[in-house]
Order: structure tokens, then C-alpha cells, then sequence
């Protein structure tokens, strides 16, 4: 239901990127052929507008284009959606979001599947109510993007890891996961560490993808981040060290991970933030208490998971100017995991049970909160 309210109460196009989501759905629709990434697909001051809700009659959506390099699964997914049903735009881009909610929802059984290998049974009923409760995993999966189905893949191959299972499935998985989303190679070393097996059949899975690539970009340009620099030639980038951007780096990137919204313009309440930094301290205290989890080869991946998303998007912050915290969605069931975890070891073990769902329940009241009362208001029209 949250989800469904994210979806609705959501003004079209006020998503991180959705145009340009939308925009290769509709190419692939109409043209059954991939896209290609041109200068001229980023227009900075067309965005500005769109996202101060300030369009010109002249303006057209048509012309946001800049995530055509991306790789295609969940855009192949996403075409038949797009063509079923009535035609508005309004009405597909409704169509897309229920599609990300579909895939959030497979993301929650896949990741209690996972905690089951991490957590007792009724300390793992607590995980998917927990990923519920961050406000920006409920809107990211009800938005057009490629991130829905990116999460659902990171959680399944957080399970092949920790199953340890057969090297074909594992490189399935992997090479999905790659033609999904370019973040998601933070998977590669850990299939590299199970079985090296894997990682050259999941080549194969993305080998016509890179073929695609290679004839359009060329052979020194495989992944098109030369083409997409290019293009992208005003988004803001790394201005060099220095104290202030390393404090909005980390002020932006905390208050993102749990709750900022539309194009990064709608921020919760700052008493929300010191709530669920407390509530991440309190994970982190019970965690130092009982140091023995450490000593379990799963939680060690876990840990690593996590420590290979954040190295992934410290790196990309280095480049580009991206505070979005949604990026180390590609490790949300580690860190969720971590949580309930530490939440459960603050008390005696006869109690473990009561803090995680006890505060499982408060950040989806939280939530719900940061819905009606955060991005509902933040998009309402200035009288």
C-alpha cells in the first residue's frame, strides 16, 4: 500500500530520471532497436524546468534521452508494459511504476529468502518489514528506473553467494545482473571468490549487449562512459578534495539513503534524520557488543557486499557530483541485515526478538509519515 501511495501521489516525471527512463521504453517500443546516446540527449537547463515544474509550450519530454547508453534488460522487461494498455503517457508511466512495484515485492520475498541464511527464522520475519520502512527503497520501486529490478538481482545473488550455489546458476544471475545495471559488477569479485567458473558465463550473457556496444561506440568506448562524459558535459562533477564537499557528500548521501525526494528537492523533517541515524547507531552498538557474528563466513560477505557497494559509489562521486544514496541500494539486504542484527543484540537473548520489530513497526509508521506528510505537501501546487 505504501508502494501504490509513492506510485500515485508521485506527479509524472518527478522521479530521478524518469524521463529518460520512459524515453528508452518508448524507443525500444516504437523502434524495436536499442537507442544510442547523442550529444544534444542532455539538455540541463529543459531538466531545470522540468524539475521547478516550470516547462515551456515548446518544451518536449521527447528530447530527454541520456540514459540510452544503459544497459537493456529491464527496458525489455518494462516494452510490453509500455505497449498494453491505453496509450497516455500518463497512463504508461502508471503501468512502469506498477511494474517497479511488482519487482519490490519480489525483492522483499527474495531478501527474506536471504536473511533466512543470516538471521533464526523469526528474526528474518523482521528483515522484509524493515526494508519496507526506508522510505526511499518504497519510492525507488515505485518509480520508472532500472533500479527495482537491479535490487531484485543484487538480493538474488546475495543468495547464490551465500548458498554457495552451482557456478551456472551463479553466472546466470551475474551476467542478468550486469545488462541490468553497471553497478551491479560490484558482484563480480565476490563470483570471482566462489567460483571463477562463474564470471566467463556470465560474459556470454553479456556478450550481445557489448557487441551492441562496441559497433556503436566503438572498440575504445565498449561501455559508452566516454560518450555519456560527453554528453553530460555540464552535470555537475567532483570539484577536488575539500571539507565542504566531503560534508555534503556525507550530510546528502545519509539524508538520501533514507528519505529525499523527487529530483532531490524534497527532503524529510530534520528530526526524521537524527531518528534514523540514532536507530542506525543503536544497530552499530549492538553489533560491537556481540562481536561474534565476525567470525561467520556469511556475515564476512555480507560486510563485503557492503563495503564493495560504498567503495563503488565513493568512486562515482569522485567523478560526477551524485549524492544519491539510492546507488547503494545494490546493497540494502546487507545493510538491512546488519540492522536487524545489531537491533537484536542490544538485549538479553530471551528479548532479541522485541527491538527488531518493535522498530521494524516505527520506521513504517515513519514512512507512512514521510508520505502524507512529506512528499504529498512537497508536490502540492504554491497558492
Amino acid at each position: 500500500m505504501l508502494a501504490l501511495g509513492y506510485a500515485v501521489r508521485t506527479p509524472i516525471w518527478q522521479n530521478p530520471d524518469e524521463p529518460a527512463h520512459v524515453n528508452y521504453v518508448r524507443w525500444l517500443a516504437e523502434t524495436r532497436t536499442l537507442p544510442e546516446l547523442r550529444p544534444g540527449d542532455w539538455d540541463s537547463a529543459l531538466l531545470s524546468r522540468l524539475q521547478n515544474g516550470t516547462l515551456l509550450p515548446t518544451d518536449s519530454i521527447d528530447a530527454i534521452r541520456y540514459e540510452s547508453w544503459q544497459p537493456p534488460l529491464y527496458y525489455l522487461l518494462a516494452t510490453p508494459v509500455w505497449v498494453l494498455g491505453p496509450t497516455s503517457d500518463d497512463a504508461r508511466v502508471v503501468r512502469l511504476r506498477l511494474l517497479g512495484i511488482v519487482l519490490g515485492g519480489l525483492t522483499l520475498v527474495v531478501a527474506y529468502r536471504a536473511a533466512r541464511y543470516l538471521l533464526p527464522e523469526v528474526l528474518a520475519l523482521a528483515f522484509p518489514l524493515v526494508m519496507v520502512g526506508v522510505p526511499m527503497f518504497t519510492a525507488v520501486s515505485a518509480s520508472v528506473s532500472a533500479d527495482p529490478l537491479a535490487n531484485l538481482l543484487a538480493a538474488a545473488l546475495l543468495i547464490a553467494l551465500l548458498r554457495n550455489a552451482d557456478w551456472r546458476w551463479l553466472g546466470v544471475l551475474l551476467g542478468l545482473a550486469i545488462v541490468t545495471k553497471l553497478a551491479l559488477v560490484i558482484f563480480v569479485p565476490l563470483a570471482l571468490w566462489r567460483s571463477w567458473r562463474a564470471v566467463p558465463l556470465a560474459g556470454l550473457a553479456v556478450l550481445p549487449w557489448l557487441a551492441h556496444q562496441v559497433t556503436t561506440y566503438g572498440w575504445t568506448d565498449p561501455l559508452a562512459l566516454a560518450r555519456h562524459a560527453e554528453v553530460v558535459a555540464d552535470q555537475p562533477r567532483f570539484p577536488g578534495p575539500s571539507f565542504e564537499y566531503t560534508g555534503d557528500f556525507l550530510r546528502v548521501s545519509f539524508h538520501s539513503l533514507w528519505a529525499q525526494f523527487g529530483w532531490m528537492a524534497i527532503p524529510a523533517p530534520d528530526g526524521m534524520y537524527w531518528m534514523w541515524g540514532a536507530l542506525m547507531l543503536v544497530a552499530l552498538l549492538g553489533l560491537m557488543l556481540r562481536p561474534a557474528w565476525l567470525r561467520a563466513p556469511a556475515w564476512r560477505l555480507v560486510l563485503l557486499t557492503l563495503l564493495l557497494a560504498a567503495l563503488a559509489y565513493l568512486a562515482y562521486n569522485l567523478t560526477f557530483r551524485q549524492f544519491q544514496a539510492r546507488y547503494l541500494f545494490t546493497a540494502l539486504v546487507s545493510l538491512c541485515a546488519l540492522l536487524v542484527r545489531g537491533w537484536a543484540s542490544v538485549v538479553p537473548a530471551r528479548w532479541r526478538v522485541v527491538p527488531p520489530f518493535a522498530i521494524a513497526v516505527l520506521l513504517l509508521a515513519m514512512n507512512a509519515y514521510a508520505l502524507t506528510r512529506v512528499l504529498t505537501p512537497g508536490f502540492a501546487p504554491i497558492s
